[in-house]
C-alpha cells in the first residue's frame, strides 16, 4: 500500500491524498481502500469518470458544488454526503463558493450487495446526515491508517470501513406515512408488528394477517418491513420460528414433531422442510451435532 503523496496542487484542486495497492487477500476476503483524501478547490471545474470498481464517499466540509449521477443532478453544501457506485459514471465540480472535501473510494466482493441494500432501503445518493461528525471522525481514521506501517493495515482499513458502512445503513431510517390507511395504522411503529411477531410466531401468521390486524395494506406494509428490517416478513417469520426450534432441539426433551409444533409448524414434514432450508441439515442432524456427548433426548 502507498504512502501518501505530497501536496498535490494543479490550476484546479489542491489535494493531499493516498492511493492504495491493497494485497490480494484483502481484495478477495476483505473490503479495501483504494485511495483517500482531502482538498480545496481552486476554482470551478467539472470533472467526470465511469467504469470504476469502486464506491465513493464525498463529504463536503466547506463551500458548496453539485455532483450529477443516474440522470439527476444534486446540489451539495456543508455537511453534505454523496454516496456513489463508480461504475455508473459521474460528474462533479464545486461552485463559486470553492468547496472542500473528503473522500475515499473503496471497494470489496461483498460491496456490490451492501451498496444495492443501502439503495433498497430509501438512501439517496447526496443527503445530509444526522451526525457529520461521525463521518469526518472516519475519514480521518481511515487516512491516518492507510498512511501507517502496521503489518495488520488491510485488517484495521476493513474495520474502519465496516464501520462506515455501518453509519451509511444507520442513516436508511424509514419515514414515509401510510397512504389510504386509518389515522389509527398512521401511528403504529413498524417496530410493533416486529414484537408482535417475537411473541406470537406460533400462531398462522402471514403478511395478509399482520396487514389486515394492524390496519395496514398489504403491499404497503410488504414494502416498509422490507426496508425497516432487510427482509420480507415471511422471511422474519421464518428466522423467528427456526431460532426457537434450535432453542429447543438443544435445551428440551421435546421430539421433532412436538419442536415443531411448539416454533409454530403443524405439520412435521414442513418443519423439517423449512428447517433445512435455513440451516443446512434436518432438525435431528442439527440435534445429533450439538448434543454430541450428552444423553439423548426422545426422537
Amino acid at each position: 500500500m502507498n504512502k501518501p503523496s505530497n501536496l498535490f496542487t494543479n490550476d484546479c484542486v489542491s489535494s493531499s491524498r493516498i492511493i492504495c495497492t491493497p494485497s490480494s487477500f484483502a481484495r478477495t476476503s476483505l473490503l479495501y481502500l483504494q485511495e483517500t483524501g482531502v482538498l480545496k478547490a481552486i476554482r470551478p471545474h467539472v470533472s467526470s469518470r465511469q467504469n470504476l470498481q469502486s464506491y465513493l464517499l464525498l463529504l463536503i466540509t466547506d463551500g458548496s458544488g453539485w455532483i450529477e449521477y443516474e440522470g439527476k443532478h444534486y446540489e451539495m453544501r456543508k455537511g453534505d454526503l454523496a454516496l456513489i457506485d463508480c461504475k455508473k459514471g459521474y460528474s462533479q465540480s464545486s461552485s463559486e463558493e470553492l468547496w472542500s472535501a473528503r473522500w475515499c473510494h473503496w471497494s470489496g466482493s461483498q460491496m456490490p450487495a451492501v451498496y444495492n441494500k443501502i439503495r433498497e432501503r430509501g438512501l439517496k445518493p447526496v443527503f445530509h446526515p444526522a451526525d457529520c461528525g461521525v463521518y469526518i471522525e472516519l475519514l480521518e481514521e481511515l487516512y491516518d491508517t492507510a498512511s501507517s506501517e502496521s503489518f495488520v493495515r488491510d485488517a484495521l482499513i476493513n474495520e474502519i470501513l465496516t464501520r462506515l458502512v455501518t453509519e451509511l445503513l444507520k442513516e436508511t431510517v424509514y419515514d414515509e406515512k401510510p397512504v389510504g390507511v386509518s389515522a389509527g395504522a398512521e401511528r403504529i411503529d413498524i417496530g410493533e408488528i416486529k414484537a408482535y411477531i417475537d411473541t406470537h410466531y406460533t400462531d398462522q401468521l402471514s403478511l395478509e394477517f399482520l396487514a389486515g390486524h394492524f390496519f395496514f395494506q398489504k403491499s404497503y406494509l410488504a414494502r416498509i418491513f422490507k426496508e425497516a428490517f432487510g427482509m420480507s416478513v415471511g422471511s422474519y417469520i421464518q428466522i423467528v420460528r427456526i431460532g426457537k426450534a434450535k432453542e429447543l432441539l438443544r435445551f428440551s426433551s421435546m421430539n421433532i414433531e412436538e419442536v415443531g409444533i411448539a416454533s409454530g409448524y403443524e405439520d412435521k414434514n414442513y418443519f423439517s422442510r423449512c428447517f433445512k432450508k435455513v440451516e443446512g441439515c434436518s432438525p435431528r442432524e442439527f440435534r445429533k451435532h450439538w448434543m454430541s456427548g450428552k444423553e439423548n433426548v426422545n426422537e
